[in-house]
C-alpha cells in the first residue's frame, strides 16, 4: 500500500504538532484574523454544521486552496455558477455553502463524523487532499506546515516537478488554524491540540514515504483503466489520485477508502489482465 491509513501517521503528527512553532507570526496572525472575519459572517456555519466538518478545518483549508475567493466551487476551483468539467461533475451551484457541502461529500470529509474530529485527523485528511509526494523527497508538506518550523522547503512547482529548493511562500493549514483557536478558543477542536511534554530538544521525525513507485503504477493503471480526469503519473499520491481510487472501489463493490490496498490492487490487476 502506497498511502499509510490515519493509524499509522497519527503519532507522527502527534509529535510533529507538539513540536511545532510558528515563523512566520506576523502573517500568520493578519490571515488568521481575516480568516475569522468570514468566520463572525456566517460563510461557513452551513457547511460546516451538514457535514460536520470543523469550521477552522474549512476556513483554512479554503484560504489554501483559493485564498477563500466564495466564488470559486471548494471541490475543484471552477466558478462557483458553472458546471465542474472533470469528473466527479458538480455544479452549477446557487451558493457557496451548497458547493461546499458537495465538495466535503466527494472526499468523504462528512464520514469523519463531527466528534471525531483531531488535530492529527486534520493532518491527515488535508495532507491526503494535496498529496502525499513530499514525503517521498524526505519533506514535511508545506501545505500543512508552511510557516512554521516543521517546514523546510520544497516544494511542487508544476506537475512532476519536484524543486528542493523552492519555499512555498502560502501558509500551511495548521499554523492557521492554530492561530484561530488562539485568538477564539471557541473554535478549537474536540479533541485537544496535542501538548509538548518530552518533545523538547527531540529532532523532528523524517517523514516516512509512501511509495513513489507504487503510486506512479497505480497512476498509469488507472488512467489505462479509464480514470477520469486522466492522472499525472508522478507519484504524488493526492486528490485526484484518491479520487480516481474511490470510483474505481466503487465500481467494483470495494470499501470506497481512496486507499489502494490488496483488495484493490487485486481488482485492478483482474481488469488489466485481459
Amino acid at each position: 500500500m502506497m498511502v499509510h491509513p490515519f493509524t499509522v501517521l497519527k503519532p507522527e503528527y502527534t509529535a510533529l504538532l507538539a513540536q511545532m512553532t510558528i515563523t512566520r507570526q506576523t502573517t500568520v496572525n493578519a490571515v488568521a484574523n481575516r480568516l475569522l472575519g468570514y468566520v463572525d459572517a456566517g460563510r461557513y456555519d452551513v457547511g460546516c454544521k451538514a457535514t460536520g466538518v470543523p469550521i477552522i478545518v474549512a476556513a483554512a483549508s479554503f484560504e489554501r486552496e483559493a485564498s477563500s475567493n466564495f466564488n470559486l466551487n471548494p471541490a475543484q476551483g471552477a466558478p462557483l455558477h458553472s458546471r465542474s468539467t472533470i469528473i466527479p461533475h458538480n455544479g452549477p451551484f446557487d451558493d457557496w455553502p451548497t458547493a461546499q457541502i458537495a465538495a466535503y461529500k466527494i472526499d468523504g470529509l462528512d464520514k469523519v463524523g463531527a466528534a471525531n474530529w483531531s488535530w492529527e485527523m486534520g493532518c491527515y485528511e488535508e495532507e491526503g487532499f494535496n498529496g502525499f509526494g513530499p514525503r517521498n523527497h524526505g519533506k514535511h508538506t508545506g501545505y500543512l506546515w508552511a510557516g512554521t518550523n516543521i517546514y523546510t522547503g520544497g516544494k511542487y512547482i508544476a506537475d512532476n516537478d519536484w524543486d528542493p529548493n523552492a519555499i512555498d511562500q502560502q501558509l500551511g493549514v495548521i499554523p492557521m488554524m492554530f492561530r484561530m483557536v488562539q485568538i477564539r478558543p471557541a473554535l478549537a477542536l474536540p479533541i485537544p491540540f496535542p501538548v509538548a511534554t518530552a518533545m523538547i530538544n527531540v529532532p523532528v521525525p523524517k517523514p516516512p514515504p509512501v511509495g513513489l513507485h507504487d503510486a506512479a503504477a497505480l497512476q498509469a493503471a488507472l488512467n489505462k483503466l479509464g480514470a477520469d480526469p486522466q492522472l499525472t503519473v508522478d507519484g504524488n499520491y493526492g486528490r485526484n489520485t484518491r479520487r480516481a481510487v474511490i470510483a474505481f472501489q466503487t465500481a467494483n463493490n470495494l470499501v470506497p477508502d481512496g486507499l489502494a490496498g490488496p483488495a484493490t490492487w487485486a481488482a485492478i490487476n483482474a481488469k488489466e489482465a485481459p
